[in-house]
């Protein structure tokens, strides 16, 4: 029964360090969406500009 709670709570304690380490990738990943967005409209509306030059 030791072995059992001991293998649990080891379990439980990875379950937690991958949930934390998801949550920050998550994190990470929705900032550079984020500004992957806003470089690509800067960049539709540079390209705008340039055909109403052209």
């Amino acid at each position: 029964m030791y072995w059992l709670m001991l293998f649990l709570a080891v379990v439980a304690v990875w379950l937690l360090v991958l949930a934390l380490l998801a949550k920050k990738l998550w994190g990470k990943s929705k900032a550079l969406l984020r500004e992957l967005g806003a470089a690509q409209s800067k960049l539709d509306a540079a390209m705008s500009e340039d055909r109403v030059r052209a």
